[in-house]
């Protein structure tokens, strides 16, 4: 029996997973799932090789490579075992598996001038494939201690995590521990019954199956975790979160106030019958009212005391569809309101007044909610976001008082201060190892960062893509696109000169400049007011639009009024 093709079959499965992995996960690819994906083919590659190669030289160099191949899956595999139960790998302990790695890869690579890894190799076949019968080195000793460490290691933090953790998935846990020893028998089992048949490239096919079952569950749980951070700034507002099979995600503060049996709902599994509010209230086992029937559908909750308006999002990913979100709006106020009020035409009206109200406050909050989200993940800004949108309001009030700026017409301001927050957004792309740099950055730190304010632009177009208001989708553009562009065209992204920076833009510069000179970061003192407008004065004409510049230094006494309460209020 001919066994060749097996192993190759394997190879091409391994290369079939990478793609799959790539392509579901191409919007936010995880660098050590993908090398551990990289490494797995190559391990893959290297066994296919050997067992088709007719001579011995040949063999070898396929097992040598499937070997290291294996040594770095290992060693990734343990990366991603311990980023899935939220542990910390600690830096010296990552280097030191490295350079075990290395150092096994090296006596791997000169086996043949040293015999550390093989001693006295032979050439044989069973089954149709080409085998290598040799006695074992040194270096295979440490091999095998090597990936008996990691194995041991990898499910002691799973097991540890199960019992521990609370923000993690136990079942998708479990899973990973039983994937684990399965893994582990196929390979220690075969060792100590001296079967010369080698499992391991469909060890690997087993688990990389795991981690792309795995991964596209991350997506639903990133999901709900950025929702999380953008509800907590929302006053009256909630969330519940369930899977596409009703498996129960997470919910806020809010939530569990109106729905306290969500409480007791463990993460990752089904409501139980105990928790009758829930079921009753979300129509959770009405057959007879599906979610995806009512998506996008408002209906009312109502729980002793408190009432809420309740909406049903669908959570999709690349067309794919993981799930439910029940978004909550506090409606007890509206309801209490509204039993007390009567027919007459002229509080019907005032109602719908406030509704729209309501919808604009809503979207004000949603918009600094995402700010202030993007913000946290940066050290060195604290505050940054509300002063500079403090700043623009009080530099449009200066505005208005110049007819001879036409542009800035009262609507005009009203976008302008409204987009401000947005103007950073394009940070939540750059990497937390330079967003959370504490100190000055390198050139290459710096010219990664200079891409904020492009994605800034790309991310704020979508976030508004549903906004009616074309004026204002277009000003906050240009405030995230242009707000580093520079007069004397020395700016960036698109080193535009003068004019041809949006007006919305050249107001939004001064401000942000002003607040990073008066204001301490992590790698600097706050300059003194004197010092910062003086810088401003100095780069009238070649970082700053001259005219309104002019304008700016005018709103002085109120700047530094404004600072220094702030400074009191701290």
């Amino acid at each position: 029996m001919n066994l060749r093709p097996v192993y190759l079959i394997a190879f091409f499965i391994s290369l079939v997973t990478l793609i799959i992995f790539y392509e579901t996960n191409s919007n936010k690819i995880n660098k050590n799932y993908l090398i551990m994906f990289l490494t797995t083919l190559i391990s893959n590659f290297g066994y296919a090789m050997s067992v088709y190669a007719t001579t011995l030289e040949g063999a070898m160099a396929g097992d040598l490579v499937s070997y290291v191949g294996s040594i770095f899956t290992i060693l990734f595999m343990l990366v991603v075992v311990v980023d899935m139960c939220g542990k910390r790998f600690y830096l010296v302990l990552r280097i030191g598996l490295l350079v075990c790695a290395i150092a096994i890869s090296v006596m791997i690579g000169s086996t043949k001038l040293s015999n550390l890894f093989y001693v006295n190799p032979e050439m044989a076949e069973l089954h149709g494939l080409t085998i290598i019968s040799y006695t074992p080195g040194p270096g295979m000793f440490f091999y095998i201690g090597y990936l008996a460490i990691i194995n041991i290691g990898a499910m002691v933090v799973v097991i540890h995590s199960i019992f521990t953790k609370k923000r993690v998935s136990k079942r998708s846990l479990t899973t990973l521990l039983i994937c684990l020893i399965i893994g582990t028998l196929f390979y220690v089992i075969p060792l100590f019954l001296g079967l010369d048949l080698n499992l391991m490239p469909y060890i690997y096919i087993f688990m990389e199956v795991f981690f792309i079952l795995f991964s596209a569950r991350v997506n639903t749980y990133d999901l709900q975790l950025n929702l999380i951070n953008v509800y907590k700034r929302r006053g009256g507002y909630g969330y519940i979160a369930f899977d596409g099979k009703g498996h129960f995600l997470g919910c806020d503060d809010f939530a569990s106030k109106l729905l306290p049996e969500l409480d007791t709902i463990p993460i990752d599994f089904s409501v139980p019958d105990t928790c009758t509010e829930v079921i009753e209230k979300l129509h959770y086992k009405d057959k007879n009212w599906e979610w995806k029937d009512h998506c996008n559908q408002d209906f009312k909750i109502a729980c002793n005391d408190r009432a809420a308006i309740c909406t049903i999002h669908q959570i999709s990913s690349k067309g794919n569809k993981l799930g439910y979100l029940f978004e909550l709006r506090d409606d007890t106020e509206q309801q209490n309101y509204i039993k007390g009020i009567n027919l007459y035409n002229k509080e019907l009206t005032k109602l719908i007044e406030e509704k729209t109200e309501q919808v604009i406050v809503m979207q004000d909050s949603i918009i600094k909610g995402m700010a202030t989200m993007v913000e946290s993940r940066d050290n060195s800004t604290g505050g940054h976001i509300l002063r500079t949108s403090d700043c623009i309001k009080i530099f449009a009030e200066k505005l208005l008082k110049h007819p001879e700026i036409r542009a800035c017409t009262p609507a005009f301001c009203r976008n302008v201060i409204t987009a401000a927050p947005m103007h950073d957004l394009g940070k939540i792309s750059v990497d937390d190892a330079i967003l959370k740099k504490p100190g000055k950055y390198t050139d290459e730190e710096y010219l990664k960062m200079k891409n904020h304010a492009a994605e800034g632009a790309v991310i704020v177009e979508k976030v508004l893509n549903e906004i009616d208001d074309v004026d204002f989708k277009r000003i906050a553009i240009n405030v995230a696109h242009y707000h580093h562009e520079k007069w004397d065209g020395t700016g960036y992204p698109e080193h535009l000169k003068g004019t041809e920076i949006p007006l919305e833009a050249r107001i939004m510069a001064l401000a942000d400049v002003f607040d990073a000179l008066v204001s301490k970061r992590c790698y600097k003192e706050a300059k003194s007011f004197d010092e910062a407008f003086q810088i401003i004065q100095n780069d009238l004409g070649r970082h700053f639009d001259p005219e309104i510049g002019k304008i700016f230094i005018e709103c002085r006494p109120q700047l530094e009024a404004y600072y220094r309460s702030s400074v009191n209020e701290l």
